[in-house]
């Protein structure tokens, strides 16, 4: 999801996790997407998700431009027209990070949360938020906390712009299983937070620009694989369950893909040793 992700490799690097689209979704999609694109002079217009819901599924796509985190959303129900998903306010995130109900496929759906008073202390009482800002702060948080990509694949140049690193031409084969290789894509990144030893060892500063997640809490919360003879790698999210990403270094390929319910596993700190 941090690159455009090509639908043609949902059938093919995918489907190893048990992840996949249907020919007429993957058809329909490559064509609606594509004028939407046009229509809207999106430079990048790509799949990122199919976000599940009771009465009908969400299919999620992300737009960007040359600030690769400037990002635009869209939804459709019907794999043909694409809404743009709303802003969502730091207080919309507050009530967002406490729904955990699945999705039920009508964007105007309104989820109340009750507030009780405290005392010395007044609270708002039935606070509430659309399916379609839900949406849209769930989608954001997943970027936050799983969007990830491999180590080396960008770069910032002198004015430090976040580019793509044309000399990536992916990691060996013999790194592809170590978690240190896998890096969250997501602004932030505090150099200070390493050690002395760490920046000693191996950080290279013109790629090292992001934070691996390999310090990600609680330890476990990744799961890495490899698959065709050790030619791919695989990581999936227990802290979001349906995200999955994939990696091969022949030909140099990666991308990330959600496909689930969204809902944030609550419980994942009793799930790990």
């Amino acid at each position: 999801m941090a690159v455009p992700l090509d639908i043609a490799d949902i059938p093919v690097h995918f489907s190893l996790a048990g992840v996949t689209l249907n020919a007429q979704e993957r058809a329909v999609m490559q064509t609606s997407l594509r004028v939407k694109a046009e229509a809207e002079k999106l430079e990048h217009l790509s799949f990122w998700g199919k976000i599940l819901g009771i009465q009908k599924d969400y299919m999620i796509a992300q737009a960007s431009g040359s600030n690769l985190f400037d990002r635009k959303f869209f939804y459709s129900v019907d794999l043909t027209n694409w809404l743009q998903l709303p802003e969502v306010t730091p207080e919309d995130m507050l009530m967002i990070e406490k729904i955990n109900k699945k999705f039920t496929g009508d964007p105007s759906f309104e989820y109340t949360l009750v507030t009780e008073e405290t005392e010395g202390e007044e609270k708002a009482k039935g606070q509430s938020v659309n399916e379609e800002k839900r949406l849209s702060g769930v989608i954001q948080l997943m970027n936050y906390e799983v969007q990830i990509v491999p180590r080396g694949a960008y770069y910032r140049d002198g004015s430090l712009t976040l580019q793509l690193n044309p000399m990536f031409k992916g990691l060996q084969q013999s790194e592809l299983g170590e978690l240190t290789n896998y890096c969250h894509f997501r602004e932030g990144f505090n150099i200070n937070k390493k050690t002395v030893l760490e920046r000693a060892t191996n950080f290279d500063e013109t790629i090292d620009i992001f934070d691996s997640v390999s310090g990600d809490e609680p330890r476990g919360v990744w799961t890495i694989q490899a698959e065709r003879a050790g030619s791919v790698a695989l990581l999936r999210s227990l802290l979001w369950p349906g995200y999955v990403f994939f990696h091969t270094p022949a030909p140099a390929k990666w991308g990330g893909m959600y496909y689930g319910w969204g809902l944030k596993n609550q419980n994942i700190g009793f799930m790990l040793p």
